[in-house]
């Protein structure tokens, strides 16, 4: 039996950035691409290159935002997030993106302007 509020051709969009950045991401994809189907956390972890010069390891914060779009425009999103939670600048981060068999993107409902 098919999900009737389940859409097929959807990709997510994980993005690990610099801890502090991803409210701001999720604002501008908001406001700047329409995309509600987000959601941002906290985590910590250390790796090969998270070595200090006497070989112990030390633990670096980052924030994960993971993102729900459309595959027809993920390529857009995907080029758009790079950018916005700035990956482009070295050791930042990275963006990844995977196929999603069937999901179900957020709306919001028509709410009246902030004062």
């Amino acid at each position: 039996m098919t999900d009737p509020h389940c859409i097929p051709n959807l990709k997510t969009i994980t993005c690990f950035c610099p801890a502090g950045r991803a409210q701001a991401v999720l604002d501008r994809l908001r406001k700047e691409k329409g995309i509600v189907s987000a959601s941002a956390h906290h985590a910590r972890g250390a790796g090969l290159a998270t070595r200090n010069t006497k070989g112990r390891l030390f633990f670096l914060e980052k924030e994960i935002v993971t993102a729900l779009v459309p595959a027809d425009r993920a390529d857009e999103i995907f080029e758009f997030l790079y950018f916005a939670a700035g990956i482009d600048e070295r050791h930042a981060g990275m963006v990844l993106m995977g196929n999603i068999l069937c999901g179900e993107l957020m709306t919001l409902p028509d709410l009246p302007d902030e004062q």
